[in-house]
């Protein structure tokens, strides 16, 4: 086996045994119910709240069922994209303090530790999303068999659903490795707590600027400011899947948008190895913009 698969290999078997890996993938969607049915009855009595939670998005109304669909996987696109790329963050910090590294160093090159460990994440969370999706086709299962309900499942049969669906992965893995990049790079910069903390708000504030502007697209996908965040590799993982789902724009827009954000993807995992492999053994240095530039015009 190669040296990359060895590392992804122990990556992702060492990540599956550990309690926090089980207890994070059952706890979060009890979690994430209860948030959300909470935050559901305290934005139905207030129009206040609904206005300064959601200030961009469209009435449910007006949307078509795609339209709720796309809007949905790109807020969900954005969610794991912050979530997982944050898990290659503490794992890249937490080896540099550590140490690790340098033991890693003399057996492989700082490329391919940085890729075993976007590739492992993005394996854990995978796993992760078919435990849920298991747990929720479980929990369908359930509700039908005991309630009865009556719910026209032919909705389960349009191709549509599964077109759109299709479009969300594919802009989620040229996303997952665009950001997953940035954020491997970022941890490997400084071992300091507050130096790190700069690095995620900044990224954490782009993601959160394209799940708002998501919200926006789904009745705007026409809008020029939309077709370029589409464009923009880092907004486009969210809007551009919100347009393909939703159908909003040709086809060849959709293609193209993903075309862009798999070279910029290609070009992210290039320069932030570069980053990656110079920084990584550094220890207790504050790097400038001269000494990152300096790093990307290594070889």
């Amino acid at each position: 086996m190669s040296q990359l698969g060895l590392i992804i290999k122990n990556e992702y078997l060492t990540d599956l045994r550990t309690k926090s890996f089980w207890i994070g993938t059952i706890l979060v969607p009890i979690l994430f119910l209860a948030f959300s049915i909470f935050i559901g009855f305290l934005m139905a009595d207030s129009d206040n709240m609904q206005k300064f939670a959601n200030p961009a998005a469209p009435d449910p109304d007006e949307m078509s069922g795609m339209q709720v669909l796309g809007m949905m996987c790109g807020i969900f696109l954005a969610l794991f994209l912050m979530v997982y790329g944050s898990q290659i963050f503490a794992k890249v910090k937490k080896e540099k303090v550590n140490r690790i590294m340098e033991v890693l160093a003399t057996c492989v090159t700082g490329r391919t530790m940085m890729l075993g460990k976007i590739i492992s994440v993005g394996l854990i969370g995978f796993t992760q999303l078919l435990i849920w999706v298991g747990l929720i086709i479980l929990g369908i299962i359930g509700v039908v068999t005991v309630m009865k309900p009556d719910i026209d499942f032919n909705i389960f049969l349009d191709p549509q659903i599964y077109i759109g669906l299709t479009w969300t992965l594919l802009f989620f893995i040229g996303g997952y490795i665009f950001y997953g990049s940035i954020y491997a790079a970022c941890g490997a910069l400084t071992d300091k707590d507050n130096e790190n903390q700069g690095y995620m708000t900044v990224i954490t504030m782009l993601l959160l600027m394209s799940f708002y502007i998501g919200e926006y697209a789904v009745t705007h996908a026409s809008n020029v400011f939309v077709i370029f965040c589409s464009f923009f590799p880092f907004t486009a993982p969210s809007i551009a899947s919100v347009n393909a789902v939703a159908s909003e724009v040709p086809v060849w827009q959709s293609l193209l948008s993903l075309i862009v954000l798999y070279i910029f993807a290609g070009l992210s995992l290039s320069l932030s190895g570069k980053i990656y492999t110079s920084s990584i053994l550094l220890k207790g240095k504050k790097f400038s913009p001269k000494d990152i530039v300096l790093f990307l015009k290594m070889k």
